[in-house]
């Protein structure tokens, strides 16, 4: 084989790149790495003749300092004149081998080494592509090498070593940010904007024009927010990102109780103006539809923000963040056997009457001599938004805390490092978005696949809730129902229009008060559980009992936790539908089209007059299309 492939004097061929790929193909099966040596053109830019040579060639310069470096690379080059040279041929516009020399001067590489060489490595596009894909899913180097070997059975017969894989992602990383990190940031918004048209993204300026503030959602978000976007949560992070930039974003959770993401900003800093900015922003990209309660942890510029862009939106407390911070300014009193760390939970989650929450702040202070405590007086003075009796009238859908966004933060600390840069940042952040929406899908098909326990009780209420209501809110449902079995009504008055009723557990504890409309079966209850969390109280449930209603009126099931939750809604701002996958609305239109373009053209060749007709609509038809897409014409409607 070795001799097959031998050049010899007079070979023809028709390119320089084939003369190459011959002689590295013989240095292969030899044991040596070629390097391309020199080469002449013509006035035209013709190449007339050029020089392959071994590696080996030549001498290294002697170093000509006065002192010599204490290190120095290793000798790679011995004099080897082993060479081809070849030759245009006018006439007939090939290359010719014109001299050649055989011998080596060196040892020569065994054929188990030959992968290494130089001249026979190389990443191929498809190479390329997968290193790409491996390492935008989080997959190390080491790893992804490894996987392609085993892919190749062997490292050996991959074509590359280690190094080349990652000075090839390295140039990739260095190509994309050719017009540095802001440019290639830019160029990514736009790249994902042509994907889906519906991605939103808005860069604030400072006063040099750089880049200070970024927010950014994709289609997904959008349609989550408009079903899900009554109560969010919004937390910072940090060390996300080689700049340092906090991290922020706005989550809630699905009608299974499982978190989902609305939005998502790197800011410059955490001042007031930053934070208007973000909220501002934010509420522009729903199309100014405010969330009902939005909660964040004890930050004054967020507060201040919120007040100023949202104040239709009662803003709350994390109750988490709270009782840290207590821990951490009362922290004492837990080592003595106090009871304030006990008083002070009861403020936050049992007392229900806002005078009854005064007596006991007072009691609690005057107790332990904390008066003039100054964190406690400071969150006194914000107790509206996390005393439970201050809460009544809030829309929370159960949530008291950000746990959402702490979760949320500690998955992306597990995908983005600091030494990313903004469009790795931005491409690792997507894998936790692409994470968590799969969790819901999981959820999805589990709440389809495995059928809710309905008991011993198979009332027609509770299957109603069973057909209608997601998995963890029919739980909650059949929990309130089995509690509104042991409820006793004590007394009931009667009204023009209304039934009002007292309702308590059968031994004792705290009376409500349910009103019920006879006529509309409109009902409320004290305990104001509908009013928060968007479920029948058990309270509501024994009176509705009583009067025989069998079912859950309609006004009673809120559509955020059924199973139809996603159904509906689907415009944006400018009246056009959130597509989430604009590849399967190609798809779906050109299905659509194609039969109709196929049967006009079936039914006009039946006549030439017919064919020029058609053929001149079409042309019409096409260039109003372009048109269209240019922007020269408005859409037709």
């Amino acid at each position: 084989m070795e001799e097959a492939l031998c050049p010899k004097i007079g070979m023809e061929f028709q390119s320089e790149d084939e003369a190459y790929n011959f002689y590295n193909r013989y240095g292969l099966v030899v044991g040596f790495s070629v390097r391309k040596d020199y080469l002449n053109k013509d006035k035209d830019g013709v190449v007339t003749s050029k020089r392959y040579t071994c590696c080996k060639e030549g001498f290294k310069p002697r170093y000509k300092g006065d002192v010599k470096p204490k290190r120095t690379r290793a000798e790679t080059k011995t004099g080897c004149e082993a060479k081809m040279g070849i030759i245009l041929n006018r006439e007939t516009m090939k290359y010719q081998v014109r001299d050649q020399v055989i011998e080596h001067n060196h040892t020569l590489h065994i054929s188990e080494c030959a992968h290494m060489m130089r001249s026979q490595r190389k990443v191929s596009i498809s190479q390329g592509t997968q290193a790409e894909i491996a390492n935008d899913a989080g997959i190390s180097l080491k790893q992804s090498h490894e996987l392609m070997g085993k892919e190749a059975g062997g490292l050996g017969n991959i074509g590359y070593t280690h190094d080349d894989l990652k000075r090839y992602l390295r140039a990739k990383r260095e190509r994309g940010l050719k017009y540095g990190e802001a440019g290639a940031m830019l160029l990514y918004f736009e790249e994902q904007k042509l994907e889906i048209p519906s991605f939103f993204h808005v860069e604030q300026l400072d006063c040099e024009e750089q880049i200070t503030n970024i927010f950014w959602a994709d289609a997904s978000m959008l349609m989550d927010y408009t079903y899900f976007g009554d109560v969010i949560t919004f937390d910072t992070t940090y060390k996300t990102n080689k700049e340092y930039r906090p991290l922020g974003v706005f989550v809630g959770f699905n009608q299974f109780r499982q978190l989902v993401i609305f939005g998502a900003t790197l800011l410059y800093d955490e001042t007031i103006e930053s934070f208007k900015w973000v909220f501002s922003t934010f509420v522009e990209t729903v199309c100014g539809r405010h969330p009902k309660t939005i909660f964040t942890d004890q930050d004054a510029a967020m507060a201040a923000a919120i007040s100023a862009v949202m104040p239709s939106t009662y803003h709350g407390l994390c109750t988490f963040h709270i009782i840290v911070n207590f821990m951490k300014h009362l922290g004492n009193y837990y080592k003595d056997g106090s009871n304030l760390p006990y008083r002070f939970v009861e403020c936050m989650y049992e007392i229900e009457d806002e005078n009854e929450f005064i007596m006991a702040w007072d009691a609690m202070l005057k107790e332990h001599k904390l008066e003039t405590n100054e964190w406690l007086c400071g969150i006194y003075a914000c107790r509206k938004k996390w005393a439970k009796c201050f809460m009544k009238g809030a829309w929370t859908a159960g949530m008291r805390n950000t746990q959402l966004s702490e979760s949320l933060n500690a998955s992306i600390k597990n995908y983005l490092k600091l030494d990313h840069d903004l469009v790795q940042f931005f491409k690792h952040f997507n894998r936790v978005v692409d994470e968590k929406r799969y969790n819901e899908l999981r959820i999805e098909y589990h709440s389809r696949q495995k059928l809710p326990m309905l008991g011993l009780q198979q009332t027609p209420v509770l299957i109603q809730a069973v057909s209608i209501y997601s998995p963890c809110m029919f739980v909650a449902f059949q929990n309130e129902y089995d509690e509104s079995t042991i409820m006793v009504i004590l007394d009931q008055k009667h009204t023009t229009m209304h039934v009002e009723y007292s309702v308590s557990h059968y031994d004792g504890g705290r009376e409500r008060r349910v009103i019920l409309n006879p006529i509309t079966k409109d009902i409320t209850c004290s305990c104001n559980l509908f009013e928060q969390e968007g479920i029948l109280c058990s309270h509501a449930l024994k009176v509705y009992d009583m009067v025989g209603t069998k079912f859950i009126p309609n006004q009673y099931v809120t559509k955020r936790w059924t199973k139809k939750a996603r159904s509906g809604g689907r415009i944006n701002c400018k009246g056009r539908e959130i597509s989430l996958d604009p590849s399967l609305s190609i798809s779906h239109r050109y299905r659509l089209l194609a039969p109709e373009m196929v049967r006009l053209a079936t039914r006009a060749a039946m006549s030439e007059a017919a064919t020029k007709l058609v053929s001149s609509a079409m042309s019409e038809l096409s260039k109003r299309v372009e048109m269209l897409f240019c922007g020269e014409i408005d859409e037709i409607t």
